[in-house]
């Protein structure tokens, strides 16, 4: 018989039924389970899904080659979500967590509170590292299809 794994996010549910059904094609109902996917992405050395979870506008932008070699280079401990907080508005959300992993340097963790964004019916996480290109009175870049003053910038 075969053991059922433990999903990296360390929610203490097995991966097929955490995580892994969002790396298969299933949408994050919240920003929460989309944090955990992206870390379970990391550990499973999943960069695609980090990719496709990103907000599009930020894609093109993200330094794939040095997301895949933390990816590969790091051992992942585990996730602490601290809190979510889901804005008025139901499409911009925040998720507090500590991410723990160990590399050639030793054991690390990072704490940190992200910023999701949902324009249509899926969640995506907006990278502080990659500019949000857009001026007030423009559409917004996450494509919601409202004004960038109306909707992403007061969270940014």
């Amino acid at each position: 018989m075969t053991a059922i794994l433990s999903c990296p996010c360390t929610s203490n549910v097995a991966y097929q039924e955490c995580c892994g059904r969002y790396h298969n094609g299933a949408l994050a109902a919240s920003a929460h389970s989309l944090m955990r996917a992206r870390y379970s992405a990391y550990a499973q050395h999943n960069i695609e899904f980090i990719k496709s979870t990103s907000l599009p506008s930020q894609q093109a932008q993200l330094d794939m080659r040095s997301i895949a070699e933390w990816s590969q280079n790091s051992q992942w401990l585990g996730l602490n979500v601290i809190a979510e907080r889901v804005a008025q508005d139901q499409r911009h959300a925040t998720v507090e967590f500590i991410a723990h992993w160990q590399d050639a340097e030793g054991r690390h963790q990072h704490q940190e509170t992200s910023l999701f964004i949902k324009p249509a019916e899926r969640w995506y996480f907006y990278d502080p590292n990659v500019p949000l290109r857009a001026e007030r009175n423009a559409s917004c870049p996450c494509g919601s299809g409202l004004k960038f003053k109306k909707c992403c910038a007061p969270y940014l």
